[in-house]
């Protein structure tokens, strides 16, 4: 029932992304039926770049917007006219709010690594290279990881915060890490969007375990400290 309850609440979420990856997909094909075409002189190379970069972005996307923290639903809804009556039905099941943010936020990382997965065969297909399963394994597998990371935080901000609030909170606290990535070293040698990136870390390159493990231990801190907040909060 809880995992039947967490997917009613991240079905749209998760069709939307969908569709945004759909509409990617399609993107060259209507360009072609409206007769546009790429100025001449551009590289392939360059062409992958924008579609890497892209998808760099529905990884993030993806890991903030599918978040929940299993009780905080139809907020937008509480916000103006009290709380929604999903979530006092949730508060009065005989389940321990552990589990309910375990169910929740345990589908919405299976979805989000789904969605990763997917760009991630779409971007290595679009690659003007060849790319070995060893690579796409391990590019794979650092996409995944790091996205957690990204997830993880978002699953807190889940329990701190409304849901209308959770989304643009963590889209700001990433671009807070991206610019300070920018400016500090240290900062962007742990960050995990640099650990999911091509251009930091080619595919050709060793695993890049200085960002893996920082995303690991950031994502196990994030979530442990998310079951504290939610055992304690009140409603």
């Amino acid at each position: 029932m809880l995992w039947f309850k967490a997917w009613l609440e991240t079905r749209w979420r998760f069709g939307l992304i969908v569709g945004m990856i759909l509409l990617a997909w399609l993107a060259p094909l209507w360009l072609r039926s409206f007769h546009l075409r790429l100025p001449p002189g551009v590289a392939a190379s360059r062409i992958w770049l924008g579609v890497h970069l892209g998808s760099l972005i529905i990884y993030v996307y993806s890991a903030i917007f599918l978040a929940g923290s299993g009780i905080n639903s139809q907020t937008t809804y509480g916000a103006t006219s009290g709380f929604h009556g999903s979530m006092l039905f949730t508060l009065s099941l005989p389940v321990s709010r552990r589990r309910l943010l375990f169910v929740r936020a345990g589908l919405g990382a299976i979805q989000t690594s789904v969605l990763v997965a997917i760009m991630v065969g779409y971007t290595l297909l679009q690659r003007p290279e060849s790319t070995s399963a060893l690579q796409a394994l391990v590019f794979l597998t650092r996409s995944i990881v790091c996205t957690m990371a990204i997830y993880a935080s978002s699953v807190l901000l889940a329990c701190l915060l409304d849901e209308m609030w959770q989304i643009m909170a963590g889209f700001m606290c990433w671009i807070a890490v991206l610019a300070l990535g920018f400016k500090f070293n240290a900062v962007s040698r742990i960050s995990p969007l640099r650990g999911m990136s091509l251009i930091s870390y080619p595919i050709a390159a060793p695993m890049p375990w200085t960002p893996l493990a920082a995303s690991l231990v950031f994502a196990g801190v994030l979530l442990c400290g998310s079951v504290l907040v939610l055992q304690r909060k009140e409603f």
